[in-house]
């Protein structure tokens, strides 16, 4: 009989192990070369580029670079003295002085005192009990200038007098990149070392579990160095996320994808094959299984790129590098690893009871269960509706500061801002109006946006919209003519190409009633002849639901249909792919009722750090995409195990009981290495990281334990030989 393809690729890789591991270490030393040259990501906490919001806010910094500063709000506080009082306001002005010491532009500074007989200056400038003052600061300066005195700007208000509390724009967006960071470190600090303890209890020596370690570390060096390369120039723009999903999917996969290549080569040297016929033999059977799971889980993350106006394509992007260098790794690397190994492999033995023990466990259970299928099976389906419930009644947001932990000093400055100062409540939607002329004709563009500020400035909400372009009758004088104020604003807010005007409004960023504003608001700007662009978070909130709702069907129809073709080009069946995507279904919505209960309504809130709220817009899709792939990975291994053994002796019982019997351990060792890695990821700050690490652990826990032990055998023995039934059509064009 012919070998397969896999197969012979598999004595190629044994017969030329040494140029493939010469490879695999100067792949090694160039991922840590193009690493050391640094990224070029964009902020993954700002609306996209792809979408109006994004756009809007792209053109501000390249064109109104004073405008698009970076600020910094100091808090001052004391218990008994108020802003007012002269000790205070020497306090205060003592600590901005350290501001002079920066080695870095101070574009303005904006205290109370600048106008302390304006009420409606100190509404935005002092707390309502008068013992709290807030100093805006803008900064000028490149990023990388900014970001080498970003402690030097944290600390340089400190003083003995007052206490001091450092938030705004530029606070906040460092605590999230910052946060990213240690999140993915901190997850790989908990998975990895769980990962290595599960291997060595499931080989039970100590060579065989470094190898998928050392897969693990080749996968991630390569995948990060590439999207670091990658975000210099690809079109979606690339963020921090993307390296957190490298850690959180390619960690996993990876070892387990090594996990289930080397059982089987250890099975087949045990059998007592030779080491070129057993790594043969491994990527005929396991090899074949490792390539459809990443086809699987690669399908569900390139799925994701359909959602442009979001960050969900640069996580996917980080996703499938991740899977990717798995692959080629794990079907590369890892088999001229073992050709070199050979029997090696069952050396340096740990002494940890029960590692490596073979039981009979799973064919016993899953016969017990098969003999009254539907006594197990009924009970299973109401638990997993059961646990996906929550999920009727869930809320959803764009995010935003929430999503750090509560204890951050830039969340908490910013919460008093909005809790105690009068005026922060208000929220500003800018309008980027975009020239087509090189050299616009003021009056004329000014009489073109006119009516289109009466109209916004009736529209319910709308406190004020001031700026010169709304009065056409300006331009019938220089701008040195105007008043003082005036010209400050148009030097600011207008360059040849383009014009922000900022509307103040009533409503906080993200409510119901900020978004209705503006839709209200869009219908006066398309009225204009000028392009007018509605940035701000709550223009991306609203774009981004409509986006979502428009495009979410059709990802769940593709993902869906082509795993169905996939398990059906292993299998040969009908009914089984369709069975299979039905329980991932049921066991992804499970987790996501999970992530209900705990996220939004507050469960083990305080011991995971956060504060309840609607789930991030992104995280239901971005989560089922991974979870399906992810929970289909082991799924297609049982399946090719159970469907070796049916083709072998024709009975579906008894395959249904040695495929799981072959499988369960192997499986259970690799479901219980992607829950200690996701797990590593409860534990981040950013709220979308933790919430997607918990519905991930939940949705391979479900997977692993409910689904594969109770529904798929019984399920299996319900359908009988009908499980493997094909047309006629579709039988013959695979023989």
């Amino acid at each position: 009989m012919a070998e397969s393809a896999l197969s012979r690729f598999g004595r190629q890789m044994h017969n030329a192990r040494k140029p493939v591991l010469a490879a695999a270490f100067a792949s090694l030393l160039f991922s840590l070369l193009l690493i050391s040259q640094g990224n070029s990501f964009i902020d993954g906490n700002s609306p996209p580029p792809t979408i109006e919001a994004g756009r809007a806010l792209d053109l501000v910094d390249d064109e109104l670079p004073v405008t698009s500063a970076n600020s910094v709000t100091y808090i001052f506080t004391h218990d008994d003295m108020v802003w007012s009082d002269e000790g205070y306001q020497q306090a205060v002005v003592a600590a901005l002085e350290g501001l002079s010491e920066l080695d870095i532009e101070i574009l303005s500074i904006s205290t109370a005192y600048d106008a302390a007989e304006d009420p409606v200056h100190l509404a935005s400038h002092v707390s309502r009990d008068g013992h709290t003052t807030a100093a805006y600061i803008r900064i000028g300066g490149t990023d990388e200038e900014v970001s080498a005195s970003f402690d030097d700007i944290i600390t340089a208000a400190d003083n003995d007098v007052l206490d001091v509390l450092v938030t705004g724009s530029l606070v906040i967006s460092t605590d999230f990149d910052t946060a990213l960071k240690n999140d993915s470190i901190r997850a790989e600090i908990i998975g990895i070392p769980l990962s290595l303890l599960i291997l060595l209890f499931v080989f039970g020596t100590f060579t065989a579990a470094m190898l998928p370690m050392a897969i693990a570390l080749l996968m991630i060096t390569l995948s990060t160095a590439i999207s670091f390369w990658m975000s210099d120039w690809w079109f979606f723009g690339l963020t921090q996320y993307s390296v957190n999903m490298i850690s959180l999917i390619g960690i996993a996969v990876s070892i387990d994808y090594s996990l289930f290549m080397i059982s089987r080569f250890r099975e087949e040297l045990h059998g007592g094959a030779e080491v070129e016929d057993a790594i043969a033999k491994m990527m005929e059977t396991a090899g074949k299984a490792v390539l459809f799971s990443g086809a699987t889980v690669a399908i569900s993350l390139c799925s994701m790129f359909y959602f442009t106006a979001t960050h969900i394509p640069s996580m996917a992007m980080g996703g499938s590098l991740a899977v990717a260098a798995s692959l080629i790794y794990c079907l590369t690397v890892l088999p001229a690893m073992l050709s070199f190994i050979g029997p090696k492999i069952d050396s340096l033995k740990v002494p940890l009871p029960g590692a490596n023990t073979k039981t009979q466990f799973w064919e016993k259970f899953s016969t017990t269960v098969m003999k009254r299928p539907i006594s197990w099976l009924a009970p299973a389906m109401v638990l997993l509706l059961l646990l996906g419930s929550p999920f009727l009644r869930v809320e959803l947001n764009a995010g935003g500061i929430e999503a750090l932990p509560p204890d951050f000093e830039s969340r908490i400055g910013y919460e008093v801002l909005v809790d105690e100062f009068p005026a922060y409540t208000a929220s500003t939607i800018p309008l980027v109006i975009v020239f087509d002329n090189e050299q616009p004709a003021w009056k004329t563009i000014a009489e073109d946006l006119a009516p289109v500020c009466e109209g916004i400035r009736e529209t319910t909400g709308v406190i004020s919209i001031e700026h010169p372009l709304c009065y056409p009758h300006l331009f019938d004088t220089t701008i040195e003519d105007w008043p003082e104020e005036t010209q400050s604003i148009w030097y600011t807010t207008v360059s040849e190409t383009l014009a922000m005007i900022n509307v103040a409004t009533e409503y906080s960023s993200g409510t119901e009633n900020a978004e209705q504003l503006v839709v209200d608001m869009r219908e006066h700007t398309s009225s204009s002849s000028n392009e007018i662009l509605v940035g701000g978070w709550t223009s991306y909130e609203v774009d981004i639901k409509e986006h979502l709702t428009e495009r979410i069907p059709a990802v769940l129809a593709f993902v869906i249909i082509v795993t169905m073709i996939l398990i059906w080009m292993q299998v040969h069946s009908v009914i089984v792919p369709i069975k299979a995507v039905l329980m991932n279904v049921l066991s992804v919505s499970a987790s996501f009722g999970l992530v209900v209960l705990v996220f939004q309504d507050g469960l083990l809130a305080e011991t995971l750090n956060f504060t309840p709220q609607p789930l991030d817009l992104i995280v239901p899709p971005l989560v089922f995409g991974i979870a399906f792939g992810l929970s289909m990975d082991y799924e297609v291994l049982m399946l090719s195990r159970i469907h070796e053994s049916w083709l072998e002796t024709g009975d579906n019982t008894r395959a249904v009981a040695e495929g799981l019997q072959a499988s369960g351990s192997l499986i259970t060792g690799a479901a219980a290495i992607m829950i200690a890695v996701f797990s590593g990821f409860i534990f981040a700050d950013v709220l979308i990281i933790k919430s997607m690490g918990l519905a991930l652990a939940a949705a391979v826990f479900i997977d692993a334990t409910i689904v594969r032990a109770i529904v798929v055998p019984s399920a299996m023995r319900l359908m009988g030989r009908f499980n493997w039934w094909a047309p006629s059509f579709l039988s013959s064009s695979t023989e």
